[in-house]
């Protein structure tokens, strides 16, 4: 008999759920999700399937309203095949991508709570010295330990909005005169005769 990484069979509302996710993911991405996950998520017998099982876990600790918003995010996003376990936990939390983190880690750009994260897990003064290649890679190590400590239940600091930059004014000259002497006088002085 195969081992299951549950401990417990699951309960009867989390069933309920996978059932749930079954049927609407079946109906969001048409033949796809079955060929993914198969027809359902446990066999006519009872036991779960892998695929059953690699999703209770992924849905495990999941509010309702959570798997709601996943799968609202599926729709919203046009995805055009079922995302992963990982990446649909994330959704349901309302964690970004990582396209999305890396362009919020850009300057001038808000940072979300999770992009704020993601940063403070990043040796900024190695990334700022690496290339475009190596950065990517760090940020990529940083997103997957900032998923990590979200999905073990862990805080997100808060968002830090990007900061205002304003262009310089040119200063109005308000006395021809004195601006002129002043400009003739840094000329005497700098030896610009």
């Amino acid at each position: 008999m195969p081992s299951s990484p549950l401990s417990a069979e699951p309960s009867q509302r989390a069933m309920d759920a996978l059932w749930n996710l079954w049927e609407r993911m079946e109906a969001m991405f048409p033949g796809k999700w079955k060929h993914a996950n198969g027809l359902a998520p446990a066999s006519t017998d009872g036991p779960l399937t892998v695929a059953g099982e690699t999703w209770a876990l992924a849905l495990k600790g999941l509010l309702p309203r959570q798997l709601g918003e996943g799968m609202a995010a599926c729709m919203r996003m046009g995805l055009k095949w079922p995302p992963t376990p990982g990446e649909f936990r994330a959704l349901c939390l309302g964690l970004p991508s990582l396209p999305q983190v890396e362009q919020e880690l850009r300057p001038g750009q808000d940072r979300s709570p999770f992009s704020v994260l993601v940063r403070s897990l990043m040796d900024l003064h190695a990334f700022n010295a690496a290339d475009g290649y190596q950065q990517s890679r760090m940020v990529a190590a940083a997103f997957s330990q900032a998923m990590q400590h979200v999905s073990a239940g862990g805080a997100l600091p808060a968002a830090v909005p990007a900061l205002v930059h304003e262009r310089p004014s040119s200063p109005s000259v308000t006395n021809r005169e004195t601006a002129a002497a002043a400009m003739a006088r840094a000329a005497q002085e700098l030896g610009f005769d």
